[in-house]
């Protein structure tokens, strides 16, 4: 299995957004930016064929994967890096004073 560390570290590997969200949630809780992983939501297509919501990874090198996209916490899968594709990086919220506001929030209403 390729450590999450080792998969970051590779220049070959992945696209720089989804390597971003995953370098952002890697980091100690405490240097953690939670406002900023809570604006982006970040999926994968699994070696099954699915489209699953990667909802973090740990320091044992796995990525956790959830069929339940809107799931924020808990996984259904503790997989291997190398076993996803198709990555990407989707907008979940804008960032609006440093706070992290839900995207339909932030459409201008008609009057």
């Amino acid at each position: 299995m390729k450590h999450i560390d080792d998969w970051l570290d590779d220049p070959t590997t992945g696209p720089a957004d989804v390597k971003e969200w995953l370098e952002h949630f890697r980091r100690p809780a405490v240097d953690r930016d939670y406002k900023w992983l809570a604006a982006r939501k970040l999926f994968c297509t699994y070696k099954d064929g699915k489209r699953y919501r990667c909802i973090g990874c740990s320091r044992m090198g796995d990525v956790w994967l959830t069929k339940h996209f809107e799931r924020e916490n808990g996984y259904d899968l503790r997989i291997d890096i190398d076993d996803c594709a198709e990555w990407e990086v989707t907008p979940n919220a804008a960032l609006r004073g440093g706070e992290a506001v839900p995207l339909e929030s932030t459409v201008m209403q008609e009057d």
